[in-house]
This record gives C-alpha cells, structure tokens and sequence, in this order.
C-alpha cells in the first residue's frame, strides 16, 4: 500500500492563479491558455501521490499530465527538486523518468510525460537486473557537491555528507520527546553507525556525488505500458548524495532479502561507469541510516494522526503505518542485540 501522508480532502485550496508572462508563454506552448489550467484544477484529478495531485491537460497533448502539490506553499521545496532533477536527467539523457515539459514557479505546478504503466509487483531476476543498470546509469551522473535543494549544495566529503545527516536525524529525534524507548533505539544506532564509518574511513574520503532519487519503493518503479521498460518516477525527494544511500533506501522499502541484494549489487557494480571500491562498506553503514529515517517519519505521521478519519482508505493508511513501524522497530532492535 503506498503511504499517503496528505489525502487530497486535505489540500490546500487553489487559489486564483496568477502567472508571469514566461509562465503564461509556458502553458500556451502546451497547447493551454490560464483560463484552461483554472478549468484542470477545479476538476478531478486522476491519480494521487503520497503529496501531489495528478490532472489529465483537458483538450490538449494526452501524453502529458500537470502534477500539482497538494499544499504548495509547505512542499515548495519538493516541486522544485522535482522540477530540476528532471530538468537534469533530461540533459544527461536518461531514460528511465518521465520527462518535464514545463514548471510553473509561482503555483509549483509541474508539466511532465505521462506513464501508462503499473508498480512492479514482484522483485524478479528479469526486474533486478534492468533496474540495477537503470540506476547505475542514474549514479553515472557526477555532481561536486551535495544537499538539496540541487541548487544549493555544499562542498565536502561524503563523510560530512553522512554527519549532516545524522544531525538532522537527531534534531528530529528530539521532537518526539515522549517516545522515550524509541529515541533511545534510534540514537543508538545512530552512534554505532557513526563510529563503523569512522572505522571504514577511507570509503567516506571521496568527494564526488550523484543524484539519487531517495523514494525508491514499488509505488514509484513502474512498467511502462508504451515501452516495456522501467520507469522510475516521484522525484520530490531527490538530491545530490551518496549512491549507497539510494540503494539502502530501495533494498528497506522494497523489502529486499540477501538473495535479492546480492543479485543486485551484482548487476549494479558491473554496469557503473567507474569502479566503486568502498561501496558496500558505505552500503553496511546507510542501512540503518535509512531504517532510523523511516522509523521518525512513521512517529511524525502517527503523531498527526486526526482523531477521527475521513475514509476507509485514510484509517488503512494510518494502521498500516503503525505496522510497518512496529515491524521496523523489530529490525533495529535485533541489529542493535
């Protein structure tokens, strides 16, 4: 079930759109005028993302979509990244994500390819190895710095790269106060991470990055119906990081097991461009990285959650999150034993 924090009873209202003279030439090129656009948000939008509303362009182009931020003003940072990372993989010529046709700053709204096509399903051999070689191509792309947004990155190591981290993942930490047990877990495994990194030092030296996605679950690698290829799409998180974080995040929310991971990592490092010799002493320290990462923000949704739901699909949201969480806590604690 793909989690949804914000369910579309819950956007923000679409104000009166007020566009610039760019924005306006942008949405004509689209075959769309502002009263048209106007027309596409008060109607129904045809899918739905964990933070974004999906809407067929009406009389226009049936290859695209408008994707629009249920809450624009409080996701305006995830419109963007998601406007330049495929603004980026455009230019790198990548084939596996949609392609942005236009963005529209002052409403965060995004005009991108439309996927025909469905989740995978099952982690096969065949899937396995052509999503390791999309994503070896993907962590081909060299970038000097990192940090999001991509526009704002930071010089340093991939060391500084994982200490910035871990210190957001602490001051979040600190927000959920009443869960003591659970902190404690998590900042204890934070501690121990850190210090396997200082011990694998010289896999944390190196100063180059790559974009990576960061959200890589079922619900966001697609078959696509036109082409029969992957499509990786729901870039809002991605970033310029560490390759190994991206592969730690897709083997935890896709539930890989070590037959899986080393299928992978087999077809991985024999399609990358440049050997990657440090990668899974790095892989072994964002593992729990990423599982400290989804057990905060499973506490955040838990601790919004409103006292009576809308639907019947908001009520399995919440109790599916509150499994996944108990399931996870279960992970940490036996790699901590």
């Amino acid at each position: 079930m793909n989690e949804h924090y914000t369910f579309s009873g819950e956007a923000e209202p679409f104000e009166k759109l007020t566009l610039t003279e760019d924005e306006v030439s942008t949405i004509a090129k689209l075959g769309l005028a502002p009263e048209d656009l106007s027309q596409l948000l008060g109607g129904e939008h045809f899918a739905e993302g964990s933070y974004a509303l999906l809407f067929e362009l009406p009389d226009s182009d049936a290859r695209l979509v408008a994707k629009v931020w249920k809450n624009p003003k409080h996701d305006s940072d995830r419109a963007r990244n998601e406007n330049v990372a495929l603004r980026l993989l455009r230019v790198r010529d990548f084939k596996n994500a949609p392609k942005s046709k236009g963005y529209l700053e002052s409403t965060k709204i995004l005009f991108e390819e439309k996927i025909e096509g469905a989740p995978v399903e099952q982690f096969d051999k065949n899937v396995i190895e052509r999503l390791a070689v999309a994503l070896a191509n993907l962590h081909s792309i060299k970038l000097n710095k990192y940090g999001k947004p991509l526009t704002k990155r930071k010089e340093g190591t991939r060391m500084d790269y994982l200490h910035d981290g871990v210190e957001t993942l602490r001051k979040l930490a600190l927000s959920f106060a009443d869960q003591t047990d659970t902190i404690a877990l998590v900042n204890r495994s934070l501690d121990r991470m850190e210090d396997q990194a200082r011990e694998a030092g010289d896999a944390f030296l190196d100063k180059n990055f790559t974009l990576i996605h960061f959200d890589l679950n079922k619900g966001n690698i697609l078959y696509s119906k036109k082409e029969g290829d992957l499509v990786i799409v729901d870039w809002e998180q991605a970033s310029a990081g560490d390759n190994a974080m991206d592969i730690a995040k897709l083997f935890l929310k896709s539930d890989f097991d070590s037959n899986q991971k080393q299928e992978f990592l087999a077809q991985y490092e024999g399609h990358l461009w440049e050997k990657d010799s440090h990668l899974q002493e790095r892989l072994q320290v964002y593992e729990p990285f990423v599982l400290a990462n989804s057990i905060l923000w499973r506490l955040g949704v838990l601790k919004n959650t409103p006292q009576q739901t809308s639907s019947e699909n908001e009520k399995q949201f919440y109790n599916q999150v509150k499994i996944n969480l108990d399931k996870e806590l279960e992970t940490l604690k036996e790699s901590l034993a």
